[in-house]
């Protein structure tokens, strides 16, 4: 039977840790927040005038909600797998390894973490659109049909955000500061640009015909498709899916997008998972993943002269007992404490063959440096 428990004391250390971060770095949240709001006052009215007489509303109303999207892809991706990039450098990933809480765990704080930021950010943008005329789609309603369509729009960014954190999570998780930007620069575009956010999939169909296929391989196309139908203005403006698949019925587009992001979210939280998961088992990079790389080789020297067997056993100990342990292990030994040093070993997490291979190990190894030292001291009486 599938037992999935989530330690909810976990996660929700890991996004309160998250957002105090990011709430007291001001310059990076006014830095942010420039260049959605200056396409949200600027960008809109200069393509809407482009567009011509009768198309501006629809123009910017499109263009709104497509800049909205873009706020969600870029901050759900940066905001969400920076502090992971940062985490490496200074070798807190190390910490998230020993961590006594399943992995999943750390994965949905992240996740959750990256995702309420860019919410926040979405908010935003939001409020700054109500000022040049982006208002929530009323079905017929007034200001209470606007009330109700926040609902929605709202678990839709959510969740886009979540998309997208997950994406940040695998960047971070298998690069490093260098090249993340150049990563998220690459992906960023594509997911922005190869989909309905920013130019309706159908005025692609004249030069690329049966390109609306490869956009609907886009999960922002769907998530620009959702948006769209909560935040229209009085008029509202259809989505892709529910004019493809529904002949215009709005909510059963948006019922579908709902499903397709689902999907989507499902399969990029498990690649988050594993791939993240995954590089909890190397070392940060950090300092402290600098010093447990120095001791791994250290130990490594140490033991090549033993047969395989006793080297293994060896690199096993000591890689679950720091050299402090070790030392008092050895003087307990000496002393004839061994039901003592066997329990210190035990605590260690090692089984109690384990432990007798390790003596047995340390006894030939003990002998293997006597038969040096006696070696080096008759060469050096020859001399």
């Amino acid at each position: 039977m599938l037992n999935i428990e989530f330690d909810f004391e976990a996660i929700k250390g890991i996004v309160k840790r998250e957002l105090i971060k990011y709430f007291r770095n001001k310059q990076q949240i006014v830095s942010s927040l420039i260049m959605p709001t200056i396409f949200m006052l600027f960008l809109r009215p200069g393509f809407a005038g482009i567009g011509g007489a009768g198309s501006e509303a629809y123009i910017m109303d499109y263009l709104g909600a497509g800049i909205i999207c873009m706020v969600i892809i870029m901050s759900g991706i940066m905001l969400s797998g920076m502090p992971i990039l940062f985490d490496k450098m200074m070798g807190f990933q190390d910490i998230y390894a020993v961590a006594p809480v399943k992995r999943r765990n750390l994965v949905l704080g992240f996740l959750i973490g990256g995702a309420l930021k860019s919410c926040f950010m979405s908010s935003v943008v939001i409020i700054i659109g109500l000022f040049t005329g982006l208002f929530p789609y009323d079905w017929g309603l007034g200001w209470g049909g606007m009330l109700l369509s926040i609902i929605p729009l709202a678990f839709t960014i959510f969740l886009g955000a979540i998309i997208y954190a997950c994406i940040g999570l695998c960047i971070a998780a298998r690069t490093d500061m260098t090249n993340a930007f150049l990563w998220n620069n690459l992906i960023n575009m594509p997911l922005v640009f190869i989909s309905g956010a920013i130019i309706p999939v159908d005025a692609f169909e004249a030069s690329l015909p049966g390109s609306q296929y490869i956009f609907f391989l886009n999960p922002t196309t769907f998530m620009a498709d959702s948006i769209r139908t909560f935040l229209g203005g009085t008029e509202g403006i259809p989505a892709s899916t529910a004019g493809v698949f529904f002949n215009g019925n709005l909510l059963a587009g948006f019922a579908l997008d709902m499903l397709i992001m689902f999907g989507f979210g499902a399969l990029l939280f498990y690649l988050a998972f594993r791939i993240f998961g995954g590089s909890l088992q190397e070392s940060s990079g950090g300092f402290a993943g600098v010093i447990h790389k120095k001791s791994a080789e250290a130990r490594k020297k140490w033991f090549k002269d033993l047969p395989p067997e006793d080297r293994d056993i060896m690199m096993k100990v000591t890689s679950k007992v720091n050299m402090l342990q070790m030392g008092q292990i050895m003087q307990l030994a000496g002393e004839g404490k061994q039901d003592v040093a066997a329990k210190m070993l035990k605590d260690a997490g090692l089984t109690d063959e384990d432990i007798q291979k390790f003596w047995a190990a340390g006894m030939r190894m003990m002998e293997q440096m006597r038969e040096k030292r006696l070696k080096k001291e008759r060469k050096n009486e020859k001399m």
